[in-house]
């Protein structure tokens, strides 16, 4: 009995008997989490590869650029492109920085206004009852299958009577209702219990006062998903402001690049001038991202089945 006991020490204590119970406790289990493991890591290499060509691209010298086959190493980086972008070569004075500047005001409002109005949307259909409410919120949802291209025509005619063209009134106002928005933020406040209210409302709070005081710090997860959503969404929106932007000083940073792009078709030694500007431009969605990922995933997944 001593002896089949060291035997089978000995035998775990060698490089298969390592492998087996250290490595592979489960047996096949282990392996194809390990398989698994292996494929993820492979399908992050291949999605991450054309921004990690992007970004030493865009800090290639000029001459550098049309090299083939193309360099994957930096071997001379340069912020050249970058500075090039910035002073709007390429387009006669472009307004860069005032691109920016737009694009971030836009967005800011666009996103500011947007939690403001719908999560006051989505306390009413959540808290309160009116006549007609199943009705106007099945509007709503139902308005979310009509594609937004649908009624663009539309949009820029009102647009055009109401002379908001090339103002920021045209590019803040057709963001502030999103019937997604509303109904996000309905479903996750139907979560919230119902004696946090009544106890606020025995302590004398009005109805501005249980929305500004209870749903809207209990709705933190939600509307920071929402403002992920809308910051992304609106920084990158391209053909709206392309329809009703016709000055340059007005453009948004999308419009104002597809159109220095234009100019200098963005081939040959210009390719690092538009590389520089992709990564630019995507500074912000994905801060977005990272400061507001934990929030997203748990506004996303509490109250999303809740009826």
């Amino acid at each position: 009995m001593v002896s089949a006991v060291t035997a089978l020490q000995r035998k775990k204590t060698g490089l298969v008997g390592w492998l087996r119970y250290r490595a592979f406790p489960d047996g096949w289990g282990s392996l194809m989490r390990y398989l698994g493991m292996l494929l993820l890591v492979l399908l992050a290499v291949i999605s991450l590869f054309p921004l990690y060509f992007c970004i030493i691209t865009s800090l290639k010298p000029p001459h550098m650029q049309t090299t083939y086959p193309p360099s994957l190493v930096i071997r001379h980086p340069t912020l050249e492109n970058y500075a090039k972008f910035v002073k709007g070569i390429g387009l006669s004075n472009a307004p860069v920085t005032r691109w920016f500047f737009n694009s971030t005001l836009v967005t800011v409002a666009v996103t500011a206004g947007q939690l403001l109005l719908c999560s006051l949307a989505g306390y009413s259909f959540a808290r309160k009852r009116f006549w007609g409410q199943r009705l106007v919120f099945s509007i709503i949802i139902g308005s979310m299958l009509i594609p937004g291209w649908s009624t663009i025509i539309a949009s820029y005619v009102l647009t055009y009577r109401m002379h908001l063209h090339d103002t920021y009134w045209v590019l803040i106002l057709p963001g502030l209702a999103s019937p997604f928005a509303v109904f996000l933020i309905r479903q996750f406040m139907l979560t919230l219990p119902t004696e946090l209210f009544q106890a606020a409302i025995v302590d004398g709070a009005g109805e501005m006062g249980l929305w500004w005081r209870i749903a809207i710090p209990l709705c933190r997860p939600v509307l920071s998903a929402l403002a992920m959503f809308s910051v992304v969404g609106t920084w990158n929106e391209f053909l709206w402001p392309l329809l009703v932007t016709n000055k340059s000083k007005m453009y948004t940073i999308p419009v104002g690049v597809a159109q220095m792009m234009y100019q200098i078709q963005g081939a040959g030694e210009n390719t690092g001038l538009a590389m520089s500007s992709a990564i630019l431009m995507s500074i912000v969605p994905i801060l977005a991202f990272l400061l507001m990922q934990k929030q997203m995933v748990q506004g996303l997944t509490i109250g999303a089945l809740k009826g």
